[in-house]
């Protein structure tokens, strides 16, 4: 679509996807995903709709085109609200955003989707920073998150991503209205704001904050000193035998949320 004919929200929305998208401590590539709302006319009805636009599955930030965002109503989006199985349903919540696309549709909706929509905010970005996933995954991750950015940002427990995450993150939102964003346990952080600057300049000011908070409490070398010479491989007979016990360990923990071995 040529860019006279472009919506103010979309244009605006992809010159901050590129901005964030350009730089990897902002977000991993073809991580993350962004969104905007805004009002356009429905063309059946005559009448005005509201409708949001955010990065379907699978994209870049940083090469993002508008063929690579999903359309959809929001008024359709959050009436799903109603119709909620429940987490042990949570797979059939991303086929269910199909009937909430506007005309074609655009791209796939993406898992995320909820986790924009359902925001009570114009603007919206989820990035995976190292920084952020640096809090978001250490064992007192909620205690720093605090110590960093105070009652600025909120800490999110973690909960699988899909359709409860969303509307974890719309009441935390709620209930802080002082808070610019969060950060999802074991996860990355997710910010907003009223225009596409301020989304972009709450999203970059997390990352940034959390970097010189990082540099301050790190240590060079928070493990301990790398193994010298004097530290050969196991047997081989040894090392079978502690594969064999971890194995379990690590089918289990892949399988937290739904058999996957």
């Amino acid at each position: 679509m040529p860019s006279s004919s472009r919506h103010p929200a979309v244009a605006a929305l992809l010159d901050r996807a590129h901005t964030l998208g350009a730089d990897p401590r902002n977000t991993n590539y073809a991580g993350g995903n962004a969104s905007a709302k805004g009002s356009a006319t429905d063309p059946v009805t005559g009448q005005p709709a509201e409708l949001m636009w955010v990065k379907g599955s699978g994209g870049d930030l940083g090469t993002l085109t508008e063929d690579g965002l999903a359309v959809l109503r929001l008024d359709r989006l959050r009436a799903l609200t109603a119709t909620y199985p429940g987490v042990e349903r949570e797979d059939e919540m991303v086929g269910a955003f199909d009937y909430c696309l506007h005309g074609k549709g655009g791209a796939a909706p993406s898992i995320d989707t909820a986790m924009h929509g359902l925001l009570d905010a114009a603007h919206v970005d989820h990035l995976h920073p190292d920084s952020g996933i640096a809090l978001a995954c250490a064992a007192d991750g909620e205690k720093l998150t605090g110590e960093c950015f105070g009652d600025t940002v909120v800490w999110v427990p973690w909960r699988r991503p899909g359709f409860q995450l969303g509307l974890d993150i719309a009441a935390v939102k709620d209930a802080n209205p002082q808070a610019v964003g969060v950060v999802l346990g074991g996860h990355g952080i997710t910010a907003w704001g009223d225009t596409s600057e301020e989304c972009e300049r709450n999203s970059l000011w997390m990352i940034r904050t959390a970097e010189e908070f990082l540099a301050r409490r790190g240590t060079p070398e928070p493990f301990g000193p790398l193994l010298g010479d004097g530290y050969r491989p196991l047997p081989e007979a040894e090392r079978r035998e502690r594969a064999a016990a971890l194995a379990p360990v690590l089918r289990g923990l892949a399988s937290t949320d739904l058999r996957q071995v």
